[in-house]
């Protein structure tokens, strides 16, 4: 893999932008952000939201939905909880929830980075879509020095990818704690179903693979795909180029 185009320091993807938290906690830490988002209303109300970032070129909205081509999808907008809403009928309509199929923009990975730039954290939850656009970002150019992506069952699947590509170090960090906890630098406090804090600014210990791999199987499944955890926890997994440098608390 050749570095051709270069990662663009401050710079943050939000795939999967929904109802805008995370992206206002990145724009609240000064960084610029490019927000993906399919869901047309939850765009329009996030252009109201951030009106101001948009104006002074801080954040873009990238209303489509990331495919493997440019074009149309149909995209499932789920109307009793909008975060399940997909391009994949059966992980919007889970359990029996009403849903709206409307045609919306498909971009792939490549053609936001060619608009946009190469991100240094990307964080990636698309419903659904999430191995698709992993196996993007692994062939792009240049890798971003952070990613997130939210686990569900194939997070065996993700971290091998990542390691695969070149990725060090690893956390699981447990999503359900997040909401109601605060950020250090700038005193943000994190809502209900909010990423939180990413990258150099995670509070935990960062693991090589093989040691992340045997937390995960001993914390969220195990490798015969049996889950642990009650549902009431989910996890983002993150991963780091370099190795990250923490000492642990004695």
């Amino acid at each position: 893999m050749s570095d051709v185009q270069a990662v663009t320091p401050g710079l943050i993807y939000d795939l999967g932008m929904n109802n805008g938290d995370d992206t206002g906690f990145y724009l609240k830490r000064g960084f610029d952000v490019v927000a993906v988002e399919a869901n047309p209303a939850l765009c329009h109300e996030a252009e109201q939201r951030f009106a101001e970032a948009i104006a002074a070129g801080k954040l873009t909205i990238v209303k489509a939905a990331i495919g493997d081509h440019d074009g149309e999808v149909t995209f499932h907008v789920n109307l009793d909880n909008h975060h399940w809403s997909s391009t994949d009928i059966n992980w919007a309509g889970r359990d029996d929830s009403a849903c709206e199929a409307i045609t919306v923009a498909s971009l792939s990975l490549a053609s936001i980075y060619a608009r946009h730039g190469i991100p240094h954290f990307m964080k990636i939850d698309v419903e659904g879509a999430d191995l698709m656009v992993l196996e993007q970002v692994v062939k792009g150019s240049a890798l971003p020095e952070f990613v997130s992506i939210e686990d569900c069952r194939f997070g065996f699947d993700y971290a091998r990818i990542l390691s695969g590509a070149g990725y060090e170090n690893f956390q699981l960090v447990d999503q359900s704690a997040v909401g109601g906890s605060r950020d250090p630098v700038s005193g943000h406090v994190f809502p209900t179903g909010s990423s939180g804090l990413f990258g150099p600014d995670l509070p935990a210990i960062w693991e090589p693979y093989p040691e992340f791999v045997e937390t995960y199987a001993t914390t969220v499944r195990t490798r015969e795909g049996v889950r642990l955890a009650p549902r009431t926890r989910w996890w983002d997994i993150h991963a780091a180029r370099h190795a990250q440098h923490k000492e642990k608390t004695p």
